[in-house]
């Protein structure tokens, strides 16, 4: 049975019909949030720098929110597949105390990223010629300040409501703020929440990786970033989870490298079963089918629920997720066949 499974919206597939699977045709590379989940596309992103975006010259933006950020910054230095081991690595070892405060996981998130990073990271992801770094994050407008306390809690809990009214609502409370490299931001049509670009710098990229990720409860809020408007940064999944944009400039297409089939817009809306993906018309997703994850330890992909599943027993949960990644070989070695097929378009189906 095939891993992989490749999903167009109508107007990627129109494209590619008349143009072919050309490279140059996606003006966007994105990556979701999601925690470990990323595990089982660790391959599929070594495929795509080494085997189809590999002397790339075109500006491509990659667009991405908390772990997919994250992934995306490892492809934008220097020497990708390096960077995705050290990724791999730092991420693999991480360990907590039992109950671990907010403080602690950042901490740890830290030392991930600068594991990731090496030495000369941040500045080559500044500087890269062609990959051009976006990373998403939500700053807080209205309440929340990350701190836990009585009041922020109350203030999330109104945000909660808000965006079960509508995601323009939730736009009352996040701000979408992103921190790019290269000349221009991702743009994106009016949906509510903004459209603040800030230049990433090698001074302000780490407070940027951190923010994206910092998971309300979970994580330290980040506050203040250099060179970024004053204020309290959270998760960029909050609002932008599954790379469901809305996007403006540039008009290509957008590669999605995915975990699931299934495209959440924001966070909050995995909750609410009638908010549906809207923005996926130019998008061509590479997502594992259900037989690939069924053959998975546990018949699941990892998660941040693996800490509670393997409490006290990190040998385990780390043999479990290095099961993960070396399957995802399986999704990296089926999508160079793909591109090298005669036809390659055949494969692709409607994405719903």
């Amino acid at each position: 049975m095939p891993a992989l499974r490749i999903l167009a919206g109508t107007e990627a597939l129109r494209q590619l019909r008349e143009h072919g699977l050309r490279p140059e045709l996606f003006s966007h590379l994105g990556a979701a949030a999601g925690g470990p989940k990323w595990q089982v596309l660790a391959r599929l992103d070594k495929a795509l720098m080494s085997d189809w975006l590999a002397g790339r010259t075109q500006p491509m933006l990659a667009v991405g929110a908390s772990i997919g950020a994250w992934r995306l910054a490892a492809l934008a230095q220097n020497d990708p597949l390096a960077a995705l081991d050290r990724f791999e690595e730092h991420y693999l070892a991480q360990a907590y105390s039992e109950q671990p405060s907010p403080h602690e996981v950042s901490q740890v998130a830290l030392q991930i990223m600068h594991g990731m990073l090496g030495q000369h990271g941040a500045q080559e992801i500044v500087d890269h010629p062609w990959l051009h770094l976006n990373v998403l994050t939500a700053r807080a407008v209205r309440g929340i300040d990350g701190s836990g306390s009585r009041g922020d809690k109350l203030a999330l809990a109104r945000a909660v409501l808000a965006n079960a009214r509508s995601r323009r609502h939730l736009g009352g409370w996040l701000q979408r703020v992103t921190f790019h490299a290269g000349p221009q931001a991702a743009q994106f049509i009016d949906d509510g929440f903004g459209n603040t670009a800030v230049p990433l710098q090698p001074q302000n990229l780490s407070a940027a990786l951190l923010a994206s990720g910092a998971i309300p409860g979970v994580l330290e809020a980040v506050r203040d970033i250099p060179g970024a408007p004053r204020g309290t940064y959270l998760d960029g999944g909050l609002i932008d989870y599954h790379m469901d944009l809305a996007l403006a400039q540039p008009q290509g297409l957008m590669l999605l490298p995915h975990f699931t089939q299934r495209i959440t817009t924001g966070w909050l809306d995995q909750f609410l079963p009638w908010r549906k993906a809207a923005w996926l018309e130019r998008t061509l997703v590479l997502a594992p089918t259900a037989e690939f994850v069924a053959g998975l330890p546990g018949q699941r992909i990892p998660s941040r629920k693996d800490f509670a599943r393997f409490h006290g027993r990190d040998r385990e949960r780390i043999a479990a997720w290095k099961s993960a990644l070396d399957a995802g070989q399986q999704l990296a070695d089926e999508f160079v066949d793909w591109i090298n097929q005669p036809n390659p378009i055949a494969r692709i189906e409607p994405l719903a």
